[in-house]
């Protein structure tokens, strides 16, 4: 397996100037490395009781790389095993602590209720004021490489068939871990806890909320009152509130409204997700924004999803890749309804007792969602931001409206009328 930092910049890819090099610089000069190597070996141990007494560690402090928030580095032992350090470089409040122990929870229940390739988590500290003064995740290194565009365009054509499949598996069975609330996953300061739901970090209403109807409805709300605040009296952009808003009678499915709600990641995109040079996937990565939500927010992928700009013939290959990855996520539907019915019951959800919320038989499956315009709709409306909603508004518009009403023709309607 190849190194992690093989191609990682370390300093040389900041900006010495940036606030961000700095922080960076005072961790690598500060923190106590030698005691996180101690942590390391410990930590293996425990994990694996026939380690040799003789193992080393080594930490990488010159190969290097970093994300939004952390510092990541590569642990290296004796035997060729590769971990991954990340260090918040960021100062840690009470929000970013609860983010993280989130987040470890949620990558440790996907491992242990998914075959989705996932880092295991080794060991972590959300204090500074331990020895090796900063919070810390130690994690497993799985290998692969992100690829650098979307899935239908960078992966050569003879393996369509097979990344599809992997991706529809991924779909599936987070559709199959279900809750009965929308929130974050929590599971105690130690994450080991039983799994309970938290609030929401981003949402206008954080929750946790009990139907997918406050979910997107009181979301967009507070969208459109930002995009008035941005462009007041301007009638395209309240009209594209009111579209954005009147979209939600078109997303939403009628018998999930209360659940159960799937886990969803929320960020799947080919940046996220890591192959081998066959395209097997070996990891999902960047789970820090998953929580419980509706089934038609699990819909919504880049992956799937066709340019408004390009010709038919350029989005050939994403509407043939989705075309698969939805027969992939029907089989599997199919598969997993079949145990069900030879078991004799659905599988509970993970916040409750067994039997404790009734669960019906023939829920809107999220193949079916995926497969509707419906599924555009939503992804077009999910992914406007304040700034980018007109845009985002008129293509909802289409898929509401088709050619028989023009953007003028709603601007004279609601770009005069008060939003509620």
């Amino acid at each position: 397996m190849a190194r992690p930092s093989e191609d990682w910049p370390g300093l040389a890819g900041l900006s010495p100037e940036s606030d961000k090099y700095k922080l960076i610089k005072l961790i690598l000069s500060s923190a106590n490395f030698e005691h996180m190597k101690t942590l390391a070996i410990n930590s293996r141990r425990r994990h694996q009781m026939d380690l040799p007494p003789d193992i080393d560690c080594n930490i990488n402090l010159t190969q290097f790389t970093t994300g939004y928030n952390n510092l990541v580095l590569e642990l290296g032992f004796s035997d060729n095993i590769y971990w991954i350090a990340r260090i918040p470089y960021r100062t840690i409040n009470d929000n970013t602590k609860t983010s993280l122990l989130s987040e470890i929870a949620t990558m440790n229940i996907v491992r242990r209720y998914t075959s989705i390739p996932i880092p295991r988590i080794f060991d972590f500290e959300m204090s500074k004021e331990e020895p090796f003064g900063y919070p810390y995740v130690l994690m497993e290194y799985l290998g692969g490489r992100q690829l650098d565009n979307v899935l239908a365009k960078s992966i050569p054509q003879q393996y369509h068939t097979k990344v599809a499949k992997q991706l529809a598996n991924v779909f599936a069975e987070l559709q199959n871990l279900t809750f009965s609330r929308i929130g974050r996953l929590w599971c105690g300061e130690t994450a080991d806890q039983p799994v309970e739901i938290i609030p929401m970090a981003w949402h206008h209403s954080p929750g946790p909320l009990e139907t997918s109807l406050e979910y997107f409805y009181n979301h967009q709300q507070g969208q459109n009152r930002e995009i008035v605040g941005l462009h007041p009296s301007n009638a395209d952009w309240l009209t594209a509130c009111w579209v954005l808003k009147i979209a939600l009678a078109h997303i939403v499915i009628e018998d999930r409204v209360r659940g159960p709600f799937p886990l969803c990641h929320l960020d799947l995109h080919f940046g996220n997700l890591l192959f081998d040079d066959e395209y097997n996937l070996t990891g999902v990565i960047d789970w820090s924004d998953a929580q419980a939500a509706p089934i038609e927010q699990l819909s919504v992928c880049p992956e799937l999803v066709i340019f408004p700009g390009l010709s038919d013939e350029q989005n050939r290959p994403t509407v043939e890749f989705k075309k698969l990855v939805i027969q992939f996520v029907r089989e599997m539907e199919n598969e997993k309804a079949e145990e069900e019915e030879k078991r004799g019951g659905k599988t509970p959800l993970l916040d409750q007792q067994q039997g404790s919320m009734k669960q019906s038989q023939h829920l809107t499956r999220l193949s079916t969602y995926m497969a509707s315009e419906s599924a555009e709709i939503m992804h077009r409306q999910y992914m406007a931001s304040p700034r980018g909603s007109l845009w985002a508004a008129k293509r909802v518009a289409k898929l509401i409206y088709g050619e028989h009403i023009t953007w003028e023709q709603l601007s004279k309607v609601y770009g005069c009328k008060q939003l509620l």
